[in-house]
């Protein structure tokens, strides 16, 4: 099995003051550990929001641009296979959100479906469980951690 981690489930799984914290981090822990479980990924895209989400949380104890790199450098990293995404690969996209009619931030959850495809995963980890559900091709399963 490949999963696909998508932006709010690693940032849940890092944040200890985010509610569903122990849950992601046990996921994580369980599907991203080399030698020990399925192959995890996820998108250059998913890196950048990762970074601005850390950045802007609005938490009582805030995480600093250089406490946010650290995170993203030594979780995601070292642990997850990062795919990058072709000009092509954004064409499909873009003829993919028109075609179902789809605006706004769809477009982002798009490309991270597209790249769970381009990887070959057959799960997809977000909390954003039925925005993707409307994007996975069929037999890719998309769930909460």
């Amino acid at each position: 099995m490949k999963v696909f981690f998508d932006t709010s489930a690693l940032v849940t799984a890092i944040v200890d003051q985010l509610p569903n914290h122990p849950a992601a981090l046990a996921c994580y822990r369980r599907l991203a550990q080399p030698r020990r479980g399925p192959k995890a990924v996820c998108s250059t895209h998913v890196l950048a929001e990762c970074y601005a989400t850390l950045t802007a949380l609005p938490l009582p104890r805030r995480i600093q641009p250089a406490e946010a790199t650290r995170l993203i450098e030594e979780n995601f990293l070292v642990h997850l296979d990062v795919v990058p995404l072709s000009a092509a690969d954004y064409k499909v996209v873009l003829t993919r959100v028109t075609t179902l009619g789809m605006r706004s931030g769809a477009i982002y959850d798009a490309l991270h479906v597209r790249c769970a495809e381009r990887a070959g995963c057959d799960r997809i980890i977000t909390y954003n469980v039925t925005d993707f559900e409307r994007l996975a091709p069929p037999g890719v399963e998309v769930t909460p951690p």
